[in-house]
């Protein structure tokens, strides 16, 4: 076909093509279309010819670069092109050169160039050329990301989007799009940005490519979702294998490499970022191949944190190496100076200082801007930290402190535009290397109390409330409905057999699809953040608030360390206690979880329930041993702790039978009182457990104002109305913790799975959750150290406090402790308090733990809401 028409509509085709990243045969089209065109005669058959050559070399040039990374290649086919339109004396064909100069200068990394390649492409371009526009702003948009010129980006996204939509060109608009996502994404809106970045994924004809899903990732990596990027990253691999695109396959390496070096797999990093580098190299992007060799710098960092037997010869050189790729960056100009000049000049610093010389790494540092509130939030993040590093290596606990709290701020300000829990805790991941400077600096002064406040000022910086009020928000109710409505269906199927055994395993996956679509959607609600990062406890603090308290009456902060070392804090003062060695910790815990998992199932014969009752005494007694009795702790007890121990049954410790027992993943000193229009208990009983109804009655019996839900009234929506009103709440059904998932975890009522995401907002303020169901007290820890499930999920809307259970509870004994619990919590007795007595009368451990707040205004025993 040589026609002007079918020639024109090969063109065109070869250029969606390229544009839906079809790349392979988007080449071969635009080289046929040279080829078929080559004969033709601009003087004979007219100057369309012309525009035909310029449009296809310049396409072919993309290609090109797209597929071999041959950047020559492809700036010789531009220069043809250009060469081509000003032989006719077409200025608006040398723009379209022009604009695809630019676009090669910015995928090598001369941003700069780039950047004017563009506006004097935009210059060229007729006002009513409505595909060019768009095209050149979309492209010129990426180049104002590279600077950080984010205010231009926005102009630009605004003028693409109205020339795509003049087209009616879908994926246009989705390009412009991305650039706004990523633009809200530097301007630190988390929310907005994964809003953006996928509503444009939505617009794509198709759905996502691999472009779109690496720079997903990407964002999701900074705001500390570093499990869920690598997850995104896997499975666009098929998409990034099919377009065999060299450049977005260099980005999703470099990202696998951040992915691996948050997740301490150092080795993994280091291989990822060096294919990184050698991938960014072959497309000859300079820039983000520095950037790719600070990732490989950092993982060798990490290592060498790790090693303290590492010569301080080869800290040295390392450290110089380090400074020669920051001043290579710095010959990149602008678009280096976060990623290479700053990034690397941070590691230079802390290599000096692992070599202990502090005069080296002050000169370092000093050549690092004091101020980089334009930097991505590690970055910032890491920077404090180096500071901190440096004032504590000189003496200088001040400014070391001083460091460390402007990170705690520049989280602040970070978490104060997330709404969900679950972003709230991933962002934590971030803050993990500033805890560490910190605790370590307390360490080496080897002073109880010092430690002590240095452990809960990191604690602190991401606990307490998330969103206090979500947005309403349709598209995540329906996902939620339609994720129960699935589960509840999978559970039903999965009894059956042949056939229906099949359909269960089909919902049961489609029910997880739907709580991924709802959790990514929880991710794009900002919300309103649930008030200010709270104040950390100090010992003196505690101390001081203990004076009053029954004698006895002790906090202790253990810390997970090559050996677990604690913390007691009583009315006396600190005292820093190493206690032993943490495997044996671990092992102890596994066997008292088989064990309760043997005492709760009643089908086992009395006889074995009786060797695990046995089995599980005896390694209790060992955690007693090995965990309290070195800190001599007499009277009512707050545990802070993560990981691990946070799901102990610690009230089933003998040493603790009959006292008071309080535990919390941090000293949480902001218990809240009781709101006014908090009254009476809601009690529910959920399906399918055969005491669950007379538990629910019993319960309901000791008090005097209460809500019954039990049958069919025991809905996920009824239960959820209720839940802001009661001052106590009674929950009596099966339960479930989701490692993988935790906020998913859940417990069973009437229409199905109440899920702990679905609380996320609900006004907790004061209130008493008690959780009569198997195992959701337990918690799973992510990255950063942040636990989460449903009981933490309950604590962080306010809770002040949840008795739940960290193993499977047997149903004839949560008939008998929950009536006297609640006796003992109608009495006036504190939910600690209350919990020592409900259980002690058992003859087998209770996995039952009291969560929450110390009540310090009214000691550890605290107080109970009126009946």
């Amino acid at each position: 076909m040589t026609s002007r028409t079918a020639l024109d509509a090969r063109l065109r085709e070869a250029q969606e093509l390229n544009a839906a990243s079809r790349v392979r045969p988007a080449s071969k089209a635009f080289r046929a279309l040279l080829r078929d065109v080559a004969p033709l005669d601009a003087a004979t058959v007219g100057s369309w010819v012309v525009e035909l050559r310029v449009r296809a070399l310049v396409g072919e040039a993309a290609c090109v670069h797209s597929l071999t990374g041959d950047l020559d290649a492809a700036r010789r086919l531009v220069q043809e092109a250009l060469e081509v339109a000003q032989a006719a004396g077409d200025t608006r064909l040398a723009a379209v050169a022009h604009g695809q100069q630019g676009l090669l200068l910015l995928w090598s990394g001369e941003v700069a160039a780039a950047a004017d390649a563009f506006d004097r492409a935009l210059a060229g371009v007729a006002a009513d050329n409505h595909r060019d526009l768009a095209v050149l702003h979309i492209n010129r948009a990426a180049a104002n990301l590279e600077f950080g010129r984010l205010d231009e980006v926005v102009v630009d996204h605004e003028a693409a989007l109205q020339h795509a939509r003049a087209i009616g060109h879908e994926r246009y608009e989705a390009f412009a799009g991305f650039n706004l996502g990523y633009a809200h994404y530097r301007q630190g809106d988390f929310p907005a940005a994964l809003a953006e970045l996928e509503a444009s994924a939505r617009r794509q004809p198709g759905g996502p490519d691999g472009w779109s899903e690496v720079m997903r990732a990407q964002v999701l990596v900074d705001a500390g979702l570093v499990s869920e990027a690598e997850q995104v990253l896997a499975d666009s691999e098929e998409l990034l294998a099919t377009e065999n695109l060299a450049g977005e396959l260099a980005d999703a390496l470099y990202t696998r490499a951040l992915c691996a070096l948050l997740l301490r797999r150092a080795d993994e990093a280091t291989r990822w970022a060096r294919q990184a580098r050698r991938a960014f190299a072959r497309v000859g992007n300079t820039t983000w191949a520095l950037q790719a060799e600070v990732v490989e710098l950092e993982a060798r960092l990490s290592q060498d944190r790790r090693s303290p037997g590492v010569r301080q010869a080869t800290l040295r050189r390392r450290s110089e190496e380090a400074l020669a790729l920051a001043r290579a960056g710095d010959d990149r100009g602008p678009a280096a100076v976060a990623g290479v000049s700053v990034a690397a000049r941070l590691l230079a610093a802390e290599w000096a200082l692992l070599a202990g010389d502090t005069g080296r790494a002050a000169e370092v540092l000093d050549a690092v801007p004091r101020r980089l509130t334009a930097c991505p939030l590690p970055l910032r993040l890491h920077h404090e930290s180096v500071r901190a590093q440096l004032a504590f290596a000189r003496g200088d606990r001040r400014g070391g402190l001083a460091a460390v709290r402007r990170g705690h701020r520049v989280l602040a300000d970070h978490r104060a535009r997330l709404g969900s829990v679950d972003t709230v805790t991933a962002a934590a991941t971030h803050g993990a290397r500033l805890a560490i400077v910190d605790v370590e600096a307390a360490l080496a002064t080897g002073r109880a109390g010092t430690v002590f406040d240095a452990t809960e000022r990191g604690r602190a910086a991401f606990a307490g409330a998330a969103r206090v009020r979500p947005p309403e928000d349709p598209e995540l109710a329906d996902l939620m409905a339609r994720a129960r409505r699935a589960a509840e269906e999978a559970r039903e199927l999965g009894a059956g057999e042949g056939g229906d055994a099949r359909e269960g395993a089909r919902k049961t996956v489609e029910a997880r699809r739907l709580q991924e679509r709802a959790r990514q959607r929880s991710w794009q609600l900002g919300g309103a953040a649930g008030g200010p990062v709270p104040r950390p406890a100090t010992a003196r603090a505690v101390s001081a608030g203990l004076a009053g308290d029954r004698p006895g009456a002790a906090v202790v902060s253990f810390l997970l360390r090559d050996r677990l070392t604690a913390v007691r804090v009583d009315a006396r003062g600190a005292r820093l206690v190493e206690l032993c060695a943490q495997p044996e910790v671990t092992e102890l815990a596994r066997r008292v979880r088989q064990d309760l998992e043997v005492l709760s199932n009643r089908l086992i014969p009395a006889p074995m329930r009786h060797v695990a009752a046995t089995s599980a005494g005896r390694s209790l007694a060992r955690l007693d041993d090995l965990l309290l009795a070195p800190l001599e702790v007499t009277g009512p007890l707050y545990v802070a702790a993560r990981d691990g121990l946070l799901s102990l049954p610690w009230a089933a410790l003998p040493s603790r039978a009959g006292l008071p027992t309080r535990v919390h993943s941090w000293v949480d000193l902001g218990g809240l009182p009781e709101p006014p229009h908090r009254r009476g208990a809601l009690v529910v009983g959920g399906p399918d457990l055969e005491s669950a109804e007379r538990e629910a009655a019993l319960v309901a019996g000791e008090w005097d104002e209460v809500v019954l839900l039990t049958g069919a009234d025991a809905t996920c929506a009824a239960t959820t109305a209720e839940l802001s009103r009661a001052s106590v709440v009674h929950v009596a059904a099966h339960g479930v913790h989701e490692p993988d998932n935790p906020l998913f975890s859940c417990v069973r009522l009437a229409d199905g799975p109440l899920y702990a995401h679905e609380l996320d907002g609900v006004d907790l303020a004061g209130t008493v959750v008690v959780l009569s169901a198997c195992e959701v007290g337990r918690a799973s820890t992510r990255v950063g150290g942040e636990p989460l499930g449903l009981k933490s999920v309950l604590l962080r809307l306010g809770a002040r406090a949840v008795v739940a259970s960290v193993a499977p509870l047997r149903d004839d004994v949560a008939a008998r402790v929950m009536p006297r619990l609640h006796a003992a919590l109608a009495a006036g007795e504190a939910p600690a308090a209350a919990l020592a007595t409900a259980v002690e009368p058992e003859q087998e451990p209770v996995p039952l733990v009291c969560y929450g707040p110390l009540p310090l205004d009214k000691g550890l025993l605290g107080s109970v809401p009126a009946r």
